[in-house]
């Protein structure tokens, strides 16, 4: 009787250890499945916008001196403006909802609220502030709602991305070697940043490829992915979760492969894995039970959470005005709803394009491509999820 208790007792705390953990093989990981054949077959597959999205809207950024756009790199929605970071020139730019140009965050300088380069930014919605992380100097910047300078804290650290948790900062450290490191948590404050906590994943380094976009982005929690493989993680209440591990079928980079040493970029280019295997999932969010991330520079994915059943998407056509779009961007919003994209025809095109391809294209937007310089700001597709 008493070994029969015992062995009960061994198999019930075995079940609740398995259950209790929380790495990658632990009970909170889903295994999924994802077909993407068409994302790697080099054909420009279109599917239209509204299979997908519930509504749409094309932004045509005005043109001023004061905001001369070069590289929109992430977009923060909100009910009264757009703001954009452009990272070839190191600022945000703010307009109204049609385009309209309201001021930017441009303090270039060495004193304080000023900064030679940004490396990354975010909204923090409860404090409605811009927070701005330069790493020359490495500091992080606070703004108000209409751009004025609040403060900001200097930092030992070296980050290259990061995200808001209400009271935390999750930064991706740019320093970490293939080291337990690379992921910290900061306090969410404007007074100090001594209060470092590591998380537990370690940095997968294997080359120089980064996908384009944002590793780590806040939605209804901040979600991230590491280069060079496919689990898709949570930060929540100081924790590293991973939610869900991707199966991309042949295109999974073989682990034999990610145990090997860093290559050169030479060597890395060389080897060409971003053309035959997934290398990087980005720009991960979350809405109405969807998850949306990008995968490469080739597409993006949606992975419903409640079938688990994943889709792939080449290029999108925006069926208002015949332009396809593959350029999915970090896109921030209090409620989650919207994605921006970015035209796959080049700015110096549109007008060929629209006049020769896109015949169907609504007149409105035709009237304003003929009206376009090839110098004035590239235009933003921005769309509702469902």
């Amino acid at each position: 009787m008493k070994t029969r208790l015992f062995l009960i007792v061994a198999c019930l705390s075995c079940v609740i250890g398995c259950h209790a953990k929380g790495g990658e093989d632990g009970a909170s990981v889903s295994f999924v499945h994802a077909d993407v054949r068409n994302l790697f077959s080099g054909e420009d597959h279109c599917v239209p916008d509204s299979l997908i999205f519930s509504k749409s809207r094309v932004i045509f950024f005005e043109t001023t001196e004061g905001a001369l756009l070069g590289d929109i790199s992430k977009v923060f929605v909100f009910e009264d403006r757009i703001a954009v970071y452009d990272d070839r020139s190191w600022k945000i730019c703010v307009f109204d909802t049609v385009g309209r140009f309201l001021f930017s965050i441009d303090r270039k300088g060495r004193g304080p609220g000023e900064y030679i380069k940004i490396r990354d930014c975010c909204f923090d919605y409860d404090r409605r502030q811009f927070v701005v992380y330069s790493d020359v100097p490495s500091k992080f910047m606070r703004f108000d709602y209409n751009g004025k300078f609040i403060g900001e804290v200097l930092t030992d650290e070296l980050f290259f991305q990061f995200a808001i948790a209400k009271d935390r900062l999750i930064c991706m450290d740019m320093r970490a070697q293939n080291g337990d490191d690379f992921l910290v948590e900061l306090p969410n404050d404007d007074r100090s940043l001594r209060q470092k906590k590591v998380l537990d994943l370690p940095l997968i380094d294997l080359g120089p490829f980064y996908p384009p976009g944002a590793l780590i982005q806040t939605s209804t929690k901040p979600y991230f992915a590491r280069r060079f493989a496919n689990t898709i993680y949570q930060y929540d209440e100081g924790a590293v979760v991973p939610r869900y591990r991707i199966d991309f079928g042949k295109y999974n980079l073989p682990e034999s492969l990610q145990k090997g040493d860093r290559l050169s970029d030479q060597e890395y280019l060389q080897r060409g894995w971003d053309r035959d295997y997934v290398t990087g999932l980005a720009n991960i969010k979350e809405s109405s039970g969807k998850l949306y991330f990008s995968v490469n520079n080739r597409g993006f994915c949606v992975l419903d959470t409640r079938t688990n059943e994943v889709k792939a998407f080449p290029m999108i056509l925006d069926t208002q005005t015949q332009i396809p779009c593959n350029g999915m961007l970090p896109t921030q919003d209090i409620g989650n709803k919207y994605i921006a994209f970015l035209p796959s025809v080049n700015q110096v095109s549109l007008k060929i394009y629209v006049e020769h391809v896109a015949k169907g294209a609504a007149p409105w937007f035709k009237e304003k491509i003929e009206r376009m310089k090839e110098d004035d700001n590239p235009i933003l597709f921005l769309y509702e999820v469902r």
